[in-house]
């Protein structure tokens, strides 16, 4: 069962780069494998939306390489590890397909 929906609210085309990048010359996707996050909130398969523009803050979505590796985590003040991660950008969009 559904509702009725007024054309008006269809959009006919829809840009997500208009919408979702800001920086273009700074920004990149990312499809996120099985072994990249230790994150709950990113699940293998998301697409990120990265922006290597923005500088981190604490607890914000990054895309660092913490001991050679590509990984996808919070950001955190003082990183428990004795090198600090490299980061390599702020995520600004996750994009998930449901099945």
């Amino acid at each position: 069962m559904g509702f009725p929906i007024s054309g008006d609210a269809i959009e006919q085309s829809l840009d997500l780069n208009q919408h979702l990048i800001k920086r273009s010359a700074a920004t990149f996707f990312l499809r996120v494998a099985d072994t990249m996050t230790i994150d709950p909130d990113v699940q293998a398969g998301d697409l990120l939306i990265v922006d290597r523009a923005l500088s981190a803050q604490p607890n914000y979505l990054v895309v660092a390489v913490i001991e050679g590796e590509l990984t996808v985590t919070r950001s955190q003040i003082n990183p428990p590890t004795e090198e600090p991660p490299e980061i390599w950008g702020v995520v600004t969009a996750l994009i998930r397909q449901f099945p």
